[in-house]
């Protein structure tokens, strides 16, 4: 009798697409859940952000006409520019702002005696966290009878990028602290760019004012206390005038730098140099009608003769290193690496530019470390050369620059090698290759 077993198992690879379909449709579930929640969540806080801007813009309109303004606005008022407020253990910000309109129905400033036509209330409410959300209401504030008349003057910013090209929502601070009360509040700029703030208190040479927008460059307006001669002073405001002032700001952008020998040496990296970097831009002149530079710093590269300088603004830059310092020649810039190029390099918005600057001395050492077997490069070799000690790149090189003209003492030690002593007459570019022999 022949007996057959009909028993069946299920396969390794069966196993597997069991598994890897399960998965499919719990994360389904758990993205269809995850986005549920936040839908809700976002729902229940718009519902709570909804109700704090109704309540402000209620409040507003119960006030008096006069009092329609923000505290240290223009124009100025009773409303808090910002609040923190807390519901349901989120935190809530509000930011009111004012503005007169200038209506074009009668005419517009300079020209329309009557230009702060109407208030234009912005009740804008956000709050942060993992699932973060705003909401905006405006509403218009009429007086009533005929047109109010607030008095002052004109002021029209213009925010606009390095193509020329408006930046809408730029952020605008404005302070004023020589008029009673005081300005200090803060604005967006329209989707072209714009802002005008009608009825502006009279001053001269007063208003402070700075345009900056997130991972954008910043400018602002000097005083003559910070700059003897401003090239953008601060801004004067006068009776029944139209006062215009434009800022430009941009993306920001990064340098990558490298600190190197020459071309024929390698480019072996040169740690620890100083270095300046100066930007084209002016802002004015000092007391002796020098230029003042609007970015001017100086820099260290690191162990590795590189350094990333990063939120930088669109300008045209020149480094330069200083001898006396240094005892090193900057003799040249690639940019990109490999490419010489001419100072001042131009940095464009949100770019990164890599730049090597390619130093020289009157004498240095180039000292390679390989295995005597294999020939390959040793890395981290400490190579000490008379009282100064560097360990070796990944070429198994260590550069010493500068040095002056003698014979030096020179110790070559690394794990699993024997260690190497002599010495080495150093005059000009000097090179040397040691082969070191590995520990039996």
């Amino acid at each position: 009798m022949t007996i057959f077993n009909s028993r069946k198992g299920f396969t390794f690879i069966d196993v597997l697409v069991g598994t890897a379909l399960v998965l499919i449709v719990f994360m389904g579930i758990f993205g269809a859940y995850q986005l549920g929640m936040k839908i809700v969540s976002q729902s229940k806080s718009r519902i709570i952000a909804t109700a704090l801007a109704n309540q402000k813009i209620e409040m507003v309109r119960n006030l008096s006409y006069d009092d329609v303004g923000t505290v240290g606005g223009i124009p100025a008022g009773t409303i808090l520019e910002t609040e923190n407020i807390t519901r349901n253990n989120i935190d809530y910000t509000v930011k009111t702002t004012v503005v007169y309109i200038d209506d074009s129905f009668d005419g517009l400033a300079p020209t329309d005696a009557l230009s702060s036509d109407y208030k234009r209330v912005k009740v804008r409410v956000w709050w942060s966290g993992r699932f973060g959300g705003e909401v905006n209401l405006v509403t218009d504030v009429v007086p009533k009878g005929v047109e109010s008349e607030a008095g002052g003057g004109t002021l029209q910013i213009s925010v606009f990028d390095a193509s020329g090209l408006g930046v809408a929502l730029a952020s605008l601070h404005v302070v004023n602290i020589e008029v009673l009360p005081t300005i200090d509040a803060w604005y967006q700029t329209d989707i072209y760019g714009e802002l005008v703030l009608v009825g502006a208190p009279l001053a001269v040479e007063a208003y402070q004012i700075t345009a900056s927008k997130s991972t954008y460059s910043t400018e602002r307006t000097y005083g003559v206390e910070e700059i003897a001669t401003p090239s953008k002073p601060h801004a004067s405001v006068y009776e029944g005038q139209l006062t215009e002032i434009s800022f430009s700001i941009d993306r920001l952008a990064n340098f990558s730098i490298q600190t190197t020998g020459t071309r024929g040496q390698g480019y072996p990296p040169i740690k620890d140099v100083p270095f300046t970097l100066q930007g084209a831009k002016i802002i004015g002149t000092d007391a002796e009608e020098n230029p003042v530079y609007k970015y001017f710093e100086i820099f260290l590269t690191g162990g590795a003769g590189k350094l990333d300088i990063e939120n930088l603004e669109w300008d045209s830059y020149t480094f330069s290193v200083d001898k006396a310092v240094t005892g090193l020649d900057l003799i040249e810039v690639e940019s990109p690496f490999g490419a010489t190029t001419t100072q001042p390099i131009d940095l464009l918005p949100n770019s990164t530019e890599e730049v090597r600057l390619i130093l020289k001395a009157e004498n240095s050492l180039l000292l390679t470390i390989k295995d005597s077997t294999t020939l390959l490069p040793i890395f981290a070799a400490s190579c000490q050369v008379g009282e100064e000690q560097r360990p070796t790149d990944e070429n198994g090189q260590a550069f010493f620059i500068p040095l002056t003209p003698a014979t030096y003492n020179l110790e070559i030690s690394a794990a699993g090698y024997q260690t190497y002593t002599g010495t080495i007459g150093v005059s000009g570019d000097t090179t040397l290759t040691v082969n070191l022999i590995k520990l039996p």
